[in-house]
């Protein structure tokens, strides 16, 4: 019975250890509890920091237990039976790293500065219980030695194309602290709005801070931040040992302060504050030494809000059109014996670089800025895949990895069923699977790389609720990616640990996208087969139907494997006991013959701007799919092309509609004729054609390439009798 009792005992402390998220250095079980109620003295040292340090502790305890446990520098000749000690030792060299040390009578948070001693304390908190019944709760003793991989832990959100107050904010930021996120990325400008008060242009918020419209919608949206705001928000993040870091977009995405300024453009204007999406060609004129003196204005007001070290500058998408035909940028362009437009926006960075540096600061941009020379002492965003990152480091500049592949937070996070986005498809693994340090980099170049970002882009978030769906809990699995040892990477360990997280936002107010029972997709059954459904997520269930409604909660409660005879589709949703649900899993049991269904592809490695001529190309792989599905092909990171090819089933004679999406290239032939052109290098575009088509088994081929950056692709259709859905695999054979 002892052996039961201890062996008991051992696997809930190891559930308690194994709660924490970022994962631990190193995690010790030791011996007994700590019991915390309203006897526990919390001590300090005698200086403000370790007595805010110390009041953040005693009002999580108190907010749990409804007590009156403080925090003090003053010492008592007897010794408490529950003492929470916090403690700088200078022996702890690494700024953010911690220890937290366990007795039954003491917990020692040790560090060697505020930011470790804060971070501790976020562990400690995760080891506080969900739920307390009455006035003392217990945690199991254990030794925590914890330390950061990567110095730059960021998190971004566009505030331009939809607003957010202040309070939100800061909630914001509370979520990035929890998960000990260091760095909050303000992006403050934009074509579609500008948000932050200059005193100097007041026309920058007067008129740049509103739009007539989005996309459209003939409702009027706006807002920003007075100084006051700005300075309340970044003192917020400071007691968070966060960092703020503004981003002013220059030279592109300028058309909001162009409305309120157009003599700084190429053109003179007039112009409105942008209300559709996408990339727009009035930028800020490289030729008019005015709008470097406006520019450095607004740098000047910003860096003083702001105690960053480094301010982003933006420079990315900014489009050359205007430059090219603006007789004051050709005349700088001939002057400086510049080659291109591209050295002339170098010439831009470098100019707005040497006056922030002349303040004493430095400044970071999204990868573009590499083009046509690098600023001497400029850091690089990577967002357009790894490769930006990878020319800096090795050119000994620094860079931030924040790769739209696996960073970018306004992708789609599941595949059916989810709220709009702006494309993509990230998902919580795929963020966890990502490495900052690229395998191109020696042991020296990797030196450069500060660390990772997430970055949130709120085109299509309109509210607060959505932008906690899609920041979590996608953030978590970043967290871990840029906080704990690359060894400790295990993504089956972290899935167990997010079922405690799931409860823990909960807990603390925070929607999050609740998992799927299953992953949406096609099933394909031979004669029978079985269905299996799962939440993570504590007290939840699952309710599903066979029959294609939406599932209710009064709909068939899931309790064992579904059995599966035939064509089935199963709708399945996990649903919170607050009534919150998931996306809907879909999943399409299909029939297959596996020697006859399905289609043949051929995987091409190159870099091309358009489809190649595959035909003259050896491929590097060759197989089967059953749908027409990038993960099923299994390609490099990027820069690849794909043919597949075989015959398409057409169940009854008329006209279809085929939807062809794909970031870059893709086209469809069916009969051996064009029906969607969707080619070229782009982000993520859909196209469609329609086309007659006879009944029976026609000739199909999907052609597609990927020129680095995003990936995706997907094909659709509708037809008699069949509204829009993907096509089944049961319609697709080999030839």
């Amino acid at each position: 019975m002892l052996l039961i009792l201890l062996s008991f005992f051992i696997s809930i402390s190891a559930q308690v250890a194994n709660s924490i998220v970022p994962k631990p250095v190193s995690v010790e079980i030791q011996k007994g509890s700590f019991f915390i109620n309203s006897e526990t003295k919390i001590r300090v040292e005698p200086n403000e920091e370790m007595q805010s340090l110390g009041d953040l502790l005693a009002s999580a305890i108190n907010g749990k237990l409804g007590t009156k446990v403080f925090a003090t520098s003053q010492m008592t000749r007897d010794i408490p039976k529950s003492l929470i000690q916090l403690e700088i030792n200078k022996e702890i060299q690494q700024p953010e790293a911690y220890s937290i040390s366990m007795k039954p009578n003491l917990i020692k948070i040790s560090a060697g500065s505020g930011n470790g001693l804060f971070y501790g304390i976020q562990s400690l908190f995760q080891l506080f219980p969900l739920e307390v019944k009455g006035k003392s709760f217990s945690i199991q003793c254990i030794n925590i030695k914890d330390e950061p991989r990567f110095g730059w832990r960021g998190v971004h959100l566009d505030v331009c194309r939809h607003f957010y107050p202040v309070e939100f904010v800061k909630k914001y930021i509370d979520v990035l602290a929890m998960y000990k996120m260091n760095t909050f990325h303000w992006h403050l400008t934009e074509d579609q709005g500008w948000r932050i008060e200059i005193k100097k242009y007041p026309k920058l918020t007067e008129i740049g801070s509103m739009r007539k419209e989005t996309m459209k919608d003939g409702k009027p949206h706006g807002g920003f931040y007075t100084q006051e705001q700005i300075k309340e928000v970044v003192e917020y993040a400071r007691q968070r040992y966060i960092t703020v870091v503004p981003e002013i977009e220059m030279p592109g995405h300028s058309q909001a302060a162009l409305a309120a300024y157009p003599e700084y453009s190429c053109t003179g204007g007039p112009f409105e504050v942008g209300t559709t999406w996408g990339v727009i060609e009035d930028v800020y004129c490289a030729g008019n030494d005015k709008t470097f003196d406006f520019l450095e204005d607004v740098l000047t007001e910003v860096m003083a809000l702001f105690p960053s070290q480094i301010i982003h500058i933006g420079g990315d998408e900014c489009p050359k059109t205007l430059w090219k035909v603006c007789e004051k940028c050709q005349a700088r362009i001939k002057t400086l014996g510049l080659k291109d437009e591209h050295e002339l926006q170098s010439y831009f960075i470098q100019r707005i670089e040497k006056f922030v540096n002349s303040k004493g600061k430095t400044i970071i941009g999204w990868d573009e800025i590499l083009e046509g020379g690098l600023a001497p002492n400029a850091a690089v965003m990577s967002w357009r895949g790894i490769n930006g990152g990878i020319a800096a480091a090795k050119a000994k500049h620094f860079a931030v990895m924040s790769p739209g592949t696996h960073c970018y937070f306004d992708h789609y996070q599941g595949l059916f069923n989810e709220p709009k986005a702006i494309g993509g498809y990230t998902t919580l693994e795929k963020v966890y699977s990502y490495e900052p340090v690229p395998e191109a980099l020696n042991e020296e170049e990797a030196k450069y790389i500060m660390g990772a970002q997430a970055n949130l882009w709120t085109e299509y978030i309109e509210t607060t609720d959505y932008l906690e769906y899609m920041l979590l809990p996608r953030m978590l699995a970043l967290s871990e990616v840029v906080w704990s040892p690359k060894t400790s990477h295990d993504l089956k360990d972290f899935l167990e640990r997010m079922k405690f997280q799931y409860d823990y936002l909960l807990k603390n107010n925070y929607n999050f996208r609740i998992p799927a029972p299953t992953e949406s997709g096609e099933r394909f059954i031979k004669h029978t087969d079985k269905v299996g459904l799962a939440s993570p997520i504590a007290d939840s269930k699952i309710f599903y139907t066979t029959d294609n409604s939406e599932p209710t909660a009064n709909s068939l409660l899931y309790k064992t494997p579904i059995v599966v005879k035939d064509q089935t589709i199963i709708k399945a949703k996990t649903f919170l006991k607050n009534g919150k649900a998931s996306p809907t899993a879909q999943v399409v049991c299909t029939v297959l013959d596996s020697a006859k269904n399905g289609l043949a592809y051929k995987l091409y490695h190159g870099e091309w701007l358009s489809i190649p001529d595959f035909d003259v190309l050896e491929p590097v792989k060759t197989g089967k799919t059953f749908k027409v599905s990038l993960a099923d092909v299994q390609p490099r990171e990027d820069f690849y092309g794909i043919l597949w090819e075989g015959k398409i089933k057409i169940e009854k004679e008329g006209e279809y509609t085929f939807y062809l999406a794909s970031d870059d290239g893709s086209r469809l032939f069916i009969n051996k004729k064009v029906v969607v052109d969707n080619d070229e290098t782009h982000g993520l575009v859909e196209k469609s054609g329609k086309v007659t088509l006879e009944k029976g088994l026609l000739p199909i081929q999907i052609l597609f390439f990927e020129n680095g950056g995003g990936q995706a692709l997907s094909l659709e259709f509708e037809g008699p009798g069949i509204t829009r859905r993907a096509i089944s695999a049961s319609a697709f054979f080999v030839n």
